[in-house]
């Protein structure tokens, strides 16, 4: 039931990003989504290393208006691909300026990597795939 509702609101979100944002701010233009393979038995670990450094990190560039939103998606039943996490941002550029400061900060904070060996451990396969958002038709 939580897969669902996070599906839903997942997909919500991408297909009503753009009403949703205030009138006077820029519309979410890209969504970048980050797959891992995790083993079963260490989802958990996974999420947690997740919604750690890397979490609280990009909520600091959420408030700082460098991401529009960071998010982490599970299921239990589908692909292989079982662990997802996402990034919003105005444009692929944006991106990419954000995800350079994201790993400036987060490296103090992991400095001798043991955090990230453990991730790559336990989530030995990923794939990252950028989205660029389609608005809706004009009514013009």
């Amino acid at each position: 039931m939580k897969v669902r509702l996070l599906s839903a609101t997942l997909l919500a979100f991408l297909l009503l990003a753009p009403p949703v944002v205030a009138q006077d701010a820029p519309q979410p233009g890209t969504v970048v989504v980050r797959y891992f393979e995790c083993d079963l038995g260490a989802t958990g670990e996974a999420i947690q290393f997740l919604n750690g450094n890397w979490r609280q990190v990009a909520n600091e560039l959420i408030e700082e208006g460098m991401l529009f939103d960071y998010g982490i998606l599970t299921h239990a039943w589908g692909d292989e691909w079982n662990v997802i996490d996402y990034f919003v941002t105005e444009s692929q550029a944006a991106f990419q300026e954000a995800w350079g400061e994201l790993l400036r900060r987060l490296t103090p904070l992991d400095p001798e990597g043991e955090g990230v060996t453990r991730f790559t451990e336990i989530c030995r396969r990923h794939k990252d795939n950028i989205y660029g958002v389609v608005p809706p038709p004009s009514e013009n």
